[in-house]
C-alpha cells in the first residue's frame, strides 16, 4: 500500500491527538451479561434513554426506528471509528508495529494538535496482533520519567508500562492477542489485549532542551518485534483510504466504517445488547447500511449524526468539575459501559490516560469568571508547600495557549513554567508566584509566562500525581489579577 511522505508523517503527530485532560475510572475488560442494577445495564439504559430522547424530535421524512438506532450506534461506536481512522492514518505512513517518534519539543510553529504539551517527546505506534504477540522492548531509563500507554480499539487504557509500573527498565513486554495460548521467552512479561489492534502512546521526559538529544537516542532503542507477518487476507478494514479524523461530518458513511471496524475488532461480550439494538438500522459487523437503504432510512442515517453529536456534547459538559475557576474532567481513561463519557473523550481528548499517571486542569477565566486576556495580567500564587504534589520522577507544568489552543510565540521563547524551569524566584515565605501577561512584570521577569495581548487559556499538568491530587484534597490555586 502507498504511504504518505515525510511531511505527512509529522502531521500524524497532530492527528494522534494525545491530549488527555484529567482521568478517573475503573478497569476495563470483557463484561458479563447485563443484569438489573449492574454498571453494564446502567450504561446501556442511559445510552438507550439518550437515543430515545433525541429521536423524539426526529425530522420529517426519516425512518424513526432507523433514526433512533443510528443515534445509539453513533454514540456507542464513535470511539471505535475514531481509533480505526487514526490507525489507518498512522499505519499508512509508518506500517504496523513501527514507532513514529517526535524528536523535538513542541513550539509555536507546531500547529498539529490543540493544547500540545511542551514536556515530553512522543513515540506512537499501532500494534497488529493478528499473527501473534508483538513484543515491546525498552532500554534502561534510570532517573527519567517515561510511560508507554496501551489502548484497546474502544479507547480503554489496557495498561501503562513505565516509571510508575515497572521502574527504570530494561524490560520486555509481549502484547498478546485475545485468547492466545502460546508460551513466551523467559523474562518476558505478558500483557493480554482485548482487541487485535492496540495503540501504543509512548511519552519520554527530557530534563531540559539540552537533554532532548539524549531522549532521541533512547527512542532509537525502543523496539517493537512482531511474531509473524500479515498476509493480504488478514489486512484489517479502513486501509489507506480509511477516512480521516474527525468523523462528525462523515454522515451516513460513518456507519459503514463502524461495520468494518466492528468486524476487525469485535466488542466485549457485555456489549451484545447494544449490537442487538443496532440491527434495527442494519448496522453491525461487516455491514454498510447506507449502500442499500431506502430514502427514508438513508435520511435517518445522515441526520442522526447531528443529533448524536449534540448528545455527546451535553454529556461532556456534565462531566466537568469546577475547582477555583479551573475545569477538571472526570471519569476518563477506562470506561467500561460508560458509553457517553467514552464518546465525549474520544471527540475531545483521544488518548486520555488514567489518574494514577496524569491529571490535567484547564482555565480560561480568572477567579471572578473574567476571561483571561494578556492586557489584564494575572498571577498564579502557590502557597508555601502547595506546589502540585507529584511522586518521584513525576513532574508538573503550567502551559499557556492562545485562543486557538496553540502555543503563542513570545520574546523569551517560554511557553510553560514548571518544576524543571530554571531560575524561578520564591517569595520569602517559600511561596511561588507566576506572572502571566503580555508585558514583563516589573521585578519579576524570572517568573513571567508571556501571554498574547488578547485572550489565552492555561493547562496545569501533573504526571505521577501524588495522593493529594488523586484524592482531590489538593486543588490548583485561583488565578487572580496581578497587583498594579
Amino acid at each position: 500500500m502507498s504511504r504518505p511522505g515525510h511531511l505527512n508523517r509529522w502531521r500524524l503527530l497532530g492527528v494522534l491527538g494525545i491530549a488527555a485532560l484529567v482521568v478517573a475510572g475503573a478497569p476495563a475488560g470483557a463484561a458479563s451479561p447485563t443484569r438489573a442494577g449492574s454498571p453494564a445495564n446502567d450504561g446501556l439504559t442511559t445510552l438507550r434513554a439518550v437515543a430515545a430522547s433525541a429521536a423524539a424530535s426526529a425530522p420529517n421524512g426519516v425512518n424513526p426506528t432507523t433514526y433512533r438506532a443510528a443515534i445509539e450506534a453513533y454514540i456507542w461506536g464513535y470511539p471505535l471509528v475514531v481509533m480505526a481512522r487514526t490507525r489507518s492514518t498512522l499505519v499508512c505512513a509508518t506500517g504496523a508495529n513501527t514507532f513514529l517518534n517526535q524528536t523535538s519539543l513542541t513550539g509555536p510553529t507546531t500547529r498539529l494538535v490543540v493544547t500540545p504539551n511542551t514536556d515530553t517527546l512522543y513515540s506512537s505506534a499501532f500494534l497488529d496482533l493478528r499473527s501473534g504477540p508483538v513484543t515491546l522492548r525498552i532500554p534502561a531509563l534510570p532517573d527519567r520519567y517515561y510511560v508507554f500507554q496501551l489502548l484497546d480499539m474502544y479507547t480503554n487504557t489496557i495498561a501503562n508500562i513505565g516509571t510508575r509500573t515497572i521502574g527504570p527498565g530494561p524490560a520486555s513486554v509481549a502484547v498478546t492477542p485475545p485468547n492466545w495460548k502460546g508460551r513466551l521467552p523467559a523474562g518476558t512479561r505478558r500483557l493480554d489485549a482485548p482487541t487485535l489492534d492496540v495503540w501504543v502512546i509512548g511519552r519520554t521526559l527530557p530534563r531540559n532542551a539540552a537533554d532532548v538529544p539524549n531522549v532521541v537516542a533512547l527512542q532509537h532503542e525502543y523496539d517493537l518485534t512482531s511474531a509473524g507477518h500479515r498476509t493480504p487476507e488478514t489486512e484489517p478494514p479502513l486501509g489507506c483510504g480509511g477516512g480521516s479524523v474527525p468523523t462528525g461530518a462523515s454522515g451516513a458513511s460513518f456507519f459503514g466504517d463502524l461495520g468494518a471496524a466492528l468486524a476487525a475488532n469485535p466488542p466485549p461480550a457485555g456489549d451484545a445488547p447494544v449490537l442487538q439494538d443496532l440491527r434495527a438500522a442494519g448496522i453491525g459487523p461487516g455491514l454498510n447500511p447506507a449502500t442499500n437503504a431506502s430514502p427514508a432510512a438513508l435520511a435517518a442515517l445522515t441526520q442522526s449524526v447531528r443529533a448524536a453529536n449534540a448528545a455527546i456534547a451535553t454529556a461532556a459538559a456534565r462531566n466537568l468539575t469546577r475547582i477555583n475557576g479551573w475545569s477538571q474532567v472526570q471519569h476518563l481513561g477506562v470506561y467500561g459501559h460508560n458509553y457517553l463519557t467514552r464518546a465525549a473523550v474520544a471527540e475531545a481528548a483521544l488518548g486520555a490516560n488514567v489518574p494514577a499517571e496524569s491529571v490535567y486542569y484547564t482555565a480560561a477565566v480568572d477567579h471572578t469568571g473574567t476571561p483571561l486576556v494578556g492586557t489584564r495580567p494575572v498571577t498564579l500564587h502557590f502557597a508555601a508547600g502547595q506546589l502540585p504534589p507529584v511522586e518521584r520522577h513525576g513532574f508538573w507544568s503550567v502551559t499557556l495557549y492562545g485562543p486557538d489552543h496553540y502555543l503563542v510565540a513570545n520574546p523569551i521563547d517560554r511557553y510553560a513554567v514548571g518544576d524543571r524551569t530554571a531560575g524561578l524566584q520564591r517569595n520569602a515565605d517559600g511561596s511561588l508566584d507566576l506572572y502571566l501577561g503580555a508585558q514583563p512584570p516589573a521585578g519579576h521577569d524570572a517568573n513571567w509566562l508571556p501571554a498574547p495581548p488578547g485572550s489565552f487559556n492555561l493547562v496545569l499538568r501533573a504526571y505521577l500525581p501524588a495522593a493529594p491530587i488523586r484524592r482531590g484534597t489538593w486543588q490548583p490555586p485561583t488565578v487572580g489579577p496581578s497587583a498594579p
